[in-house]
């Protein structure tokens, strides 16, 4: 336990001299990741329920139920949850699988995508899911890979990686770069 408190602070004390490019934000229970640009984004407008049907019913003409399209699209933006779930369900997923590794995305289909990267390495769907859901990128799935083959667990891999994976990549090269922060694991790992 000491040995994972130990790497986690060396981890967040690098995470903070990298430079925080982003972040998640939780309002209104809904999950928001927030990045920094050059350039001025406008706001999405507010979810309408045209946004939402539209998801329901791609998702519903494509492998869902309806009750699986309610649950994938209920508060869509657009058609991403639809896109999403269709693209994991066509890789190594169940329905069951996608709707959860997608409900919530917007306008892309990067959890499914992280999720098929981080299946195919070193995690079993479980794992891959919880690493993956909503915000995922393929960015996600490269860090935990490259966590856990440093000197983290699986399960520590997923929870460094789950939010703040371009952090936490650059995080894990200056620990690989640092004698001083290898010295100290290669100590602990004894």
């Amino acid at each position: 336990m000491k040995f994972i408190f130990t790497v986690l602070t060396l981890v967040t004390g690098f995470c903070l001299s990298a430079n925080a490019d982003s972040f998640n934000l939780i309002k209104d229970g809904k999950n928001y990741l927030c990045t920094q640009t050059d350039t001025p984004v406008t706001p999405p407008p507010p979810p309408d329920n045209g946004a939402a049907i539209a998801c329901g019913n791609k998702a519903y003409a494509g492998p869902f139920s309806r009750e699986e399209s309610i649950r994938l699209c209920s508060g869509a933006y657009d058609v991403g949850p639809a896109d999403c779930g269709i693209r994991a369900y066509a890789g190594p997923f169940s329905k069951g699988e996608a709707v959860q590794l997608c409900t919530g995305t917007r306008k892309f289909t990067g959890p499914a995508d992280c999720g098929i990267k981080a299946y195919a390495g070193p995690f079993n769907k479980d794992e891959s899911v919880r690493l993956c859901a909503v915000t995922g990128t393929v960015q996600a799935a490269e860090c935990a890979i490259s966590a856990y083959a440093g000197p983290y667990n699986k399960e520590e891999a997923v929870q460094l990686c789950r939010q703040n994976s371009v952090l936490m990549l650059k995080a894990l090269k200056l620990l690989e770069q640092s004698e001083d922060a290898q010295l100290k694991i290669r100590a602990l790992k004894k």
